[in-house]
Parts: structure tokens; C-alpha cells; sequence
């Protein structure tokens, strides 16, 4: 319980700071909503010649980006810290969080937050209102909830190989970036080999593709199958982190500053 209250306390200090400027801020989230809506726009011309896409209507569509979107904005604003996990290993920095008694993925999670999140939530509520969505609110909230721990356990994969692998920042950052970039677009437009990677090495299909189909009809099967993907990735994804964090702690790996 401690704990929660703490992560809190933290995340809300790191959004005070995110907003600290107000202007600066209204302009980053007025930008996101303009982009977010541009690359929606540029589906709807597509839908307007082709009607369906691997058997998705525009509607699904919207629900898709709603959802995708709105997950990398919630694991922007309340994970952000996790970005520069990997820069934090390399340098040795992440000997300051080990002093703490608190949970440490937790706490680097919580001790950084982007605002430009805050422009993607704005677009999901946009979506909802332009899609005439808000009967499907409450199954979007859940899935966004899901798509949110799988942009996170990417992100924690991703940047966790630093503790074998060494300087992988850059590589980590096009990993997240690609599995956004994935997320956002129909899986089922992929088959064979290609689909099975959309849902292991580049889990967008449990970000995207279950929940729209959860969401177009509503089964027990497909909701067990969207909560239990989501949460033994970010499973995985804890263990593979805390395995290097043994490795960290045991002095084998990079203990000097760069």
C-alpha cells in the first residue's frame, strides 16, 4: 500500500513538471492532436475508395487508433521514466535507485512523465466523439489499460538487453517506435510468417487486432485472451529485467560512468 501511495506521489510530481509550462505545453498537445488527426484523416480517404480493409470498415478503424493511441499516451505520462531504463544501466545510474526500498522498475517507471501523452488521450476522446463510439467506452478503457502494459513490456525488453548487450538506446528507441508505428495499422492485412511476429516479436496485434475484434463482437474467449497476452508479457518482461538486474547487482556488467 506504501508503495502505491509513493508511485503516485512520484508520477503526480513528475506530470507537475511535464506541465510546468503551460504555453509550451498547449502547443506540444495541440501539435500531437493535429498529427494524430491528419493520419486519421488519410484512412478516411482510403475507406472512402475501398469501403473495408482485410474486412475492417472505417469505424473499426477509428476504434483501432482510439485504443492504440490512447494506450501509448497512458504509458507516456504514467511510465515515461522508462525511456532511458537502458541509458540509466549504462551509466550507473541505476545504483541511485537501488538504495531505495521501493520497487525499482516502479519508481525509474514514475520518476519521468511526457506530456506530449496527454495529445494522444485527446485524440482517443476525439475518435469516441467523432466515431460515435461511447457505447464501446468502457471495453476502449479496458483495452487501453492492456495496450498500455504491452507498449510498456516492450519498452522494458527492449531496454533491459543493456544489461548483456551494452549500448542499445538507439536500437530500443526504433523498437518502441516500431511497435507503435505497427500497432496503429490492421493485422490482418499481414499473413503467414509476418502475422505470427505481430503477435510475439511485435506484439501490436494484442495492442490492436484483439481488441477491435473483442469490441466488434464481444466474446469471453477473446477478452481472456487479450488479459492474458497483455499480462504474461509484461510478466516476461519483469522477470527478463529483474535477471538483469542480478547480473547489475553482481558487479559482472557496467558498473563505470560513460
Amino acid at each position: 500500500m506504501k508503495f502505491i501511495l509513493f508511485f503516485f506521489t512520484l508520477l503526480k510530481m513528475s506530470i507537475k513538471a511535464s506541465i510546468v509550462k503551460k504555453s509550451a505545453f498547449i502547443i506540444e498537445l495541440l501539435l500531437m492532436l493535429s498529427s494524430n488527426l491528419t493520419f486519421i484523416i488519410l484512412w478516411w480517404i482510403l475507406f472512402k475508395k475501398f469501403q473495408t480493409i482485410g474486412s475492417w470498415t472505417l469505424t473499426d478503424m477509428l476504434v483501432l487508433n482510439a485504443v492504440g493511441m490512447g494506450a501509448y499516451g497512458l504509458s507516456q505520462i504514467l511510465f515515461g521514466g522508462l525511456k532511458n531504463l537502458s541509458k540509466l544501466i549504462l551509466t550507473a545510474n541505476l545504483d541511485s535507485f537501488l538504495t531505495t526500498p521501493k520497487n525499482i522498475l516502479f519508481h525509474i517507471a514514475g520518476s519521468k512523465s511526457f506530456s506530449k501523452g496527454f495529445g494522444n488521450l485527446m485524440t482517443t476522446i476525439s475518435l469516441i466523439i467523432l466515431g460515435d463510439l461511447y457505447t464501446k467506452i468502457p471495453l476502449i478503457l479496458l483495452s487501453m489499460i492492456t495496450g498500455c502494459l504491452v507498449f510498456v513490456s516492450g519498452s522494458i525488453i527492449a531496454q533491459s538487453l543493456a544489461f548483456w548487450l551494452g549500448k542499445i538506446d538507439s536500437v530500443a528507441k526504433k523498437y518502441s517506435d516500431s511497435l507503435y508505428l505497427f500497432a496503429l495499422y490492421p493485422t490482418n492485412i499481414y499473413s503467414g510468417v509476418l502475422q505470427i511476429v505481430m503477435f510475439s516479436l511485435i506484439p501490436a496485434g494484442i495492442i490492436g487486432y484483439i481488441p477491435v475484434e473483442l469490441i466488434k463482437k464481444f466474446t469471453f474467449e477473446m477478452l481472456f485472451a487479450l488479459l492474458a497476452s497483455s499480462t504474461a508479457l509484461f510478466s516476461l518482461a519483469c522477470f527478463i529485467f529483474h535477471q538483469g538486474l542480478k547480473k547489475y547487482e553482481s558487479g559482472s556488467t557496467f558498473t563505470h560512468k560513460s
